[in-house]
């Protein structure tokens, strides 16, 4: 490839040089535009990539600057005065009292109170049952603890 474009620039350089007429355009000039267009042709021949043009970058145009905003002095009471909802802090309406509470009081004792009872008398059962099956008398002192605390109103 490379001996075709030296080939053909030679053969350009020797025929307009032979043939320049004086005073006519620059000799050189014209050879450079030709040399271009010779790499051009033998790049595109040779598959090399041409050259591409640099990318064209936008950039929007920057606003022009705001003045600043000029002040427009106190405010004006208006002739009526201001408006009470303006001056008075609170509620607009007086608030309606409730007859009585939205929701019902809690359950005494509580769920989880009567829970804790259910769960302390079941384990005083379970003691009372294995002094029995381990042989100990009911007369003893052990049942009868278990057998009051199991009779006063509040476990029941």
């Amino acid at each position: 490839m490379r001996v075709i474009f030296a080939t053909l620039s030679f053969v350009v350089f020797a025929t307009f040089s032979v043939h320049a007429a004086p005073g006519g355009p620059p000799l050189g000039a014209f050879l450079a535009a030709l040399t271009g267009i010779t790499r051009a042709a033998a790049a595109q021949i040779s598959g090399l990539p041409l050259p591409l043009p640099p990318p064209t970058i936008y950039s929007p145009p920057t606003p022009a600057p705001l003045a600043p905003p000029i002040n427009p002095g106190p405010a004006v009471v208006p002739p009526a005065g201001l408006s009470p909802l303006l001056t008075e802090p609170g509620p607009i309406y007086p608030m309606p009292e409730r007859g009585s509470p939205s929701y019902p009081p809690p359950p005494t004792p509580g769920p989880i109170d009567q829970q804790k009872m259910q769960f302390y008398r079941n384990g005083l059962l379970d003691q009372q049952r294995q002094l029995e099956r381990s042989g100990v008398s009911p007369g003893s002192e052990r049942s009868r603890e278990i057998q009051q605390q199991l009779n006063q109103p509040s476990s029941r």
